[in-house]
């Protein structure tokens, strides 16, 4: 079962990573942007939120199917990462054009710091 928690938190991570869902479990993740998933995707991330609930108490976890919830996890995770992926790229331009424009202010700081030292204005 250690398996599948770990699936349902990485789900959970990926979630908060590519569509920005804070939540303090997945279930709460869901309840906040689920309709930002597809059918397929939203109802997998369902069985994972319901089996998150279930593990916190030992009889209950016996009773999962770890197969279907690791297809589950496959499912969300093959929707996700390129979600993921997408916004890191974003993050990394908006980044790069943010020093770009840095780079800018400041060489023109420099340029008229210098033209005015040496008395053209």
């Amino acid at each position: 079962m250690d398996d599948v928690a770990r699936d349902i938190a990485h789900v959970g991570r990926m979630l908060k990573a590519g569509l920005g869902l804070r939540g303090a479990d997945l279930a709460e993740q869901l309840r906040r942007g689920g309709r930002l998933l597809p059918r397929r995707v939203r109802a997998a991330a369902g069985r994972l939120a319901q089996a998150e609930a279930m593990l916190q108490q030992p009889k209950l976890a016996k009773q999962l199917d770890g197969a279907s919830l690791s297809r589950d996890a496959k499912l969300c995770i093959a929707h996700l990462t390129p979600l993921v992926q997408r916004r890191t790229l974003h993050a990394w331009w908006l980044v790069a054009a943010s020093w770009a424009a840095l780079i800018v202010v400041v060489g023109a700081a420099v340029f008229f710091a210098l033209w005015w030292l040496r008395g053209a204005v």
